[in-house]
């Protein structure tokens, strides 16, 4: 169970939280790279590049992940580089459907695709709860 649970549940994380652990994961090196074209659609975003150390445990050794941010300071658009052992993979996804949930403002909604074929997540029932509160906060 613990071998489908808990890569699944990181891969919801990743997709809800992937800017938070941009800063807290201190193995990966994050790099501004300035402004550059999208990969998917028109226009630019500076790109902050993530990667991750290719002899590091845990699910990300050796992955590349791409925020293109806008000039709002949101996340437009991820581009993901499978690193390691596993077969070579990319995915390419929108970050939208920005919804506040108590301090916290969340993209709910990804599309694009992911090795070529057509991608679409969506995180629903989305909640958070502050330190000090019994109140569930949910998404807006």
């Amino acid at each position: 169970m613990k071998n489908e649970v808990d890569p699944a549940f990181i891969n919801d994380n990743y997709w809800l939280l992937f800017p938070f652990h941009a800063y807290w994961d201190t193995s990966a090196t994050v790099a501004d790279q300035g402004m550059q074209k999208l990969p998917l659609g028109t226009g630019s975003a500076t790109l902050v590049s993530v990667k991750y150390p290719s002899q590091a445990g845990g699910y990300t050794p050796g992955d590349t992940w791409n925020l293109y941010v806008g000039k709002d300071n949101r996340v437009e658009l991820l581009e993901f580089h499978h690193g390691g052992d596993a077969k070579p993979s990319l995915v390419i996804a929108t970050w939208a459907g920005y919804k506040k949930a108590g301090p916290l403002l969340l993209s709910t909604e990804h599309r694009g695709t992911a090795d070529g074929k057509p991608l679409h997540i969506s995180l629903t029932n989305v909640a958070v709860k502050t330190v000090g509160t019994n109140n569930w906060m949910d998404a807006k």
